[in-house]
């Protein structure tokens, strides 16, 4: 599996990316999928997304359906900007510091540290900045 491609996060006035996807437990529920547009991206969307008063929203989206035709947020959510991810509990896992070793696989590339963030439906709950040797250890690993 290649690399996949992340999404964008602005978490604290700072706009970074995460190795996680939020929007999954949704697609999941309402049976949705979208088509890869390369073998970076297999879950074929690209969210953008924003931590504002303790709560996740997703801001942002391009999506890839039959044709194949890009789609937005609009497509999922119609009217609505920004939309509160309180179907999303679990983990986001944001890398800091330098690239130790890339691998060619999911989010399975390793940095120094993580700032490892914990949502219960959609609100955040708790945050930590761990070692990467932690991560390794098993520590707030999401699935690739």
């Amino acid at each position: 599996m290649t690399a996949q491609a992340e999404e964008r996060i602005i978490y604290r006035g700072e706009e970074t990316w995460m190795q996680a996807d939020p929007l999954s437990p949704y697609l999941r529920k309402m049976n949705i999928r979208f088509l890869p547009p390369s073998t970076a991206c297999w879950r074929g969307y690209y969210g953008r997304w924003e931590i504002s008063e303790s709560r996740l929203y997703l801001i942002g989206l391009e999506a890839y359906v039959e044709g194949p035709e890009k789609v937005g947020l609009n497509y999922l959510f119609p009217g609505q900007e920004r939309v509160f991810a309180q179907w999303f509990t679990g983990t986001v896992r944001i890398p800091r510091g330098e690239l130790l070793e890339y691998v060619h696989m999911g989010y399975s590339s390793v940095y120094e540290k993580y700032l490892i963030l914990s949502f219960s439906e959609g609100v955040l709950t708790g945050e930590m900045e761990i070692d990467h040797s932690e991560l390794q250890d098993g520590l707030s690993k999401p699935p690739a």
